[in-house]
Formats: C-alpha cells, structure tokens, sequence
C-alpha cells in the first residue's frame, strides 16, 4: 500500500466521515451539481439529454476514438454522481481520447429499481442508436457497478448486443446483506455500515424481492456476459460480497475476467485519482478499453 494511501486509510478512519456518508445516503441531497456541462474543461465537447425520466450527459474530444464508456456512477442508489466521477470522465478524455457516456439514473427514494433499471437499460440502446460506429463498454462503481452487472445481465438474458467490456469498480451486488461475513468486512470500512445500506437495499427494491436478480445481480446468470475486469479494496464492507461475485466469474462460461483485489484499499478507491493505486488502475482500465484485451 502506497503512503498516500496509508494517509488516507488513517485520515478517514479518525474523522467523522462514516457518520457523514450515512446522513448523505439517508438525506440526500438533489442540489449536487458535480456532473454539469458547465464544470468540464472548455477543451472537451459536452451533449446533456434529458430523456426516458432521467439526464444522460456525454463527453469526448473533438475527435475521439470510437471507444465509448458508459458510466454508471456510484453513491447507493440515493445520491447523484460526485467531483470524483466527473474527474474520471475528464481523466479518460484527455489521456486516452475516449468519449464518455455518465448515466444520471432515477434514485431512491424518488424511483426504485423498476424505473432504475429501465432507464439504464433504455439509455443504453439509445447510445448505441446515437452513435452506431461506437464500441462500447459500461463501468460503474459501487452501486453503478450493480446497476453495469444487472444491464449486462438483462442485455444477455433478452438477447441483445452486448458491449464490448465491462469494468466494475467496488461493485454493490447483493442488496440485502444477508453474508455473515459482511459483520467483520465492515469492522476495516471508514465509509460504509452495514445497517444504512440494508435498509436502502429494501427501499431500492421496492415491491420485487430484495434477492432478485433486477435487484441483486449476483444471483443473476453469469455466462457469457463478455469480459469483465474487476476492482476491490480489502478495508470496505462490500469485500465479503465481491469475494463472492469472483467465485460466480470463476466458475462462470463464457465470461472471461481478471480480477484486482487491492490489499488495504478503501471502498470506491478510484474516485480519488492521486493515489498511486488510482493511477494504476487507471492505466490497466484504460488498456483494457483501448485494446479490448484483459491483461
């Protein structure tokens, strides 16, 4: 682990962040506007929609590559994408030329997974239309990376076009927090508790079973969703599910993966782009994206 991301560890375990972080899930707020055409670069081309109920902001150079992400963004179903979200997006811009997609999907309390998941699944076959010479690939982090998995799963079980990659980042994959393990996962967590988000979980699913597959993609089929490259901390609760989930990928057909546990690691890690282990990941993400290969 490197020192900046020992200095992390120590500064969010001495502060008051878990406490915040729960008011925020619980309370959040509608006025964030971290993701907003307005706080890009002026080099870098920006289209915003409104369609389908929600707001689907895209980003690139003038000229970018056909490689195009479509970013499910973190935040427990209840809070809209952060600074760190729209500093990802700059990053994959201006180092790798790539055109960025940022879903801003229905939340909770607001919406449940019914119009969640279908407004993902819409803005998806909307892209694709939008831009038909793009390559695509869907990441998400924490919450986003279920909401990427549950697409993905949907695309293969409906037996539409599948993307070309898929990159989950300390994905939330099993909504009702039923893993004993996750009683001593979330003892190493500065952020995360396990109670804030099993009662989110609930709210998310609304009238379907919290074990649903729409809700819950780990009890979702896993063959032949394409590659996926995985992402995830040993110091955040969800590390006792996302153990899980590299069981299911394992044994898994038609689904190759690689899968990156990061010793130490906070939950959501990435959306602090300084830390040397940010940076490497990005550089493995942005291979993956530019060449299609898993390393």
């Amino acid at each position: 682990m490197s020192l900046r991301g020992k200095w992390l560890l120590f500064k969010t375990q001495h502060s008051q962040l878990k406490q915040q972080m729960q008011q925020a899930f619980l309370q959040p707020s509608r006025q964030n506007r971290a993701v907003v055409p307005q706080k890009f670069p002026e080099s870098i081309v920006t289209k915003e929609r409104e369609v389908f109920g929600g707001r689907i902001l895209t980003a690139g150079s003038g000229a970018p590559l056909p490689q195009h992400v479509i970013l499910f963004h973190g935040g427990a179903y209840t809070m809209q994408g952060t600074t760190g979200h729209r500093k990802l997006m700059v990053a994959m811009i201006q180092q790798a030329n790539l055109r960025v997609s940022y879903v801003d999907y229905p939340l909770v309390p607001e919406a449940t997974v019914d119009q969640t998941v279908t407004f993902a699944m819409n803005a998806y076959e909307y892209l694709r239309a939008q831009y038909p010479d793009d390559q695509f690939f869907l990441m998400g982090d924490s919450a986003g990376g279920g909401l990427a998995l549950t697409v993905l799963q949907q695309l293969q079980e409906h037996q539409e076009p599948l993307p070309a990659g898929t990159i989950l980042v300390s994905p939330w994959t099993d909504l009702s927090m039923m893993n004993p393990d996750l009683n001593v996962a979330a003892k190493h967590d500065p952020f995360l508790t396990l109670a804030t988000l099993k009662k989110i979980g609930y709210r998310y699913a609304g009238d379907h079973p919290v074990t649903d597959p729409i809700v819950s993609p780990i009890y979702g089929n896993f063959d032949d969703l394409g590659p996926i490259m995985l992402y995830y901390g040993t110091n955040e609760l969800l590390w006792a599910d996302d153990q899980r989930l590299l069981q299911k990928l394992e044994t898994a057909s038609g689904t190759p993966f690689t899968a990156h546990v990061m010793k130490s690691m906070l939950h959501d890690y990435i959306l602090w782009p300084e830390l040397p282990e940010s940076k490497k990941t990005f550089k493995e993400i942005k291979q993956f994206i530019l060449t299609g290969e898993l390393e």
